[in-house]
């Protein structure tokens, strides 16, 4: 291969190293909230305090995940989430890119679909933190709660935001 050859190749790398950053910087700093002008969405100021407590025949539910979903046709609604502590209670959030989970608590008020799912390993132990479900699933967790309640689509569990606090506990059954 001559020099001349080899230089080119070179440079047409450049090229397109340059050309794909510049393709995907604002995406990047969009996402990060960089250059905005803004530091925080609008519809932030307008959260509010959701907590709750999540019970399967009358014990609680340690580590599950209850997610919020805005109702269909619910305009400007954002999926809010929270992981239950051993007493079964959980604390809402909405999902904010850039944002602490300190300055992301609650939910818009409104209606939300709802659906309860907990992952657990093959021995029934917990998914470590930091893998993921697809991860977990590789690994053959399961489903320890039924379609019931942990499928986004068959769960018929709903539950409605107020424009104050509010309290939404769910009681399951097997």
């Amino acid at each position: 291969m001559n020099s001349d050859h080899l230089t080119e190749r070179i440079n047409m790398r450049r090229i397109l190293r340059i050309s794909l950053f510049c393709l995907l910087a604002p995406v990047v700093f969009n996402i990060s909230g960089c250059g905005s002008s803004s530091t925080e969405p609008e519809f932030v100021s307008k959260l509010v305090p959701v907590t709750g407590k999540v019970t399967l025949d009358g014990n609680p539910l340690t580590g599950v995940m209850i997610n919020y979903l805005p109702a269909e046709g619910q305009p400007g609604g954002e999926i809010a989430f929270g992981l239950t502590d051993e007493t079964g209670t959980y604390t809402l959030q909405t999902q904010l890119a850039g944002q602490s989970p300190e300055d992301s608590q609650g939910a818009l008020p409104g209606n939300y679909s709802i659906y309860i799912h907990k992952l657990v390993l093959p021995d029934g132990s917990a998914v470590p933190e930091g893998l993921s479900d697809a991860e977990a699933e590789e690994k053959g967790a399961k489903q320890l709660l039924p379609a019931q309640y942990s499928s986004p689509t068959a769960s018929k569990l709903t539950a409605v935001v107020n424009s104050e606090a509010t309290t939404n506990d769910f009681t399951l059954k097997k």
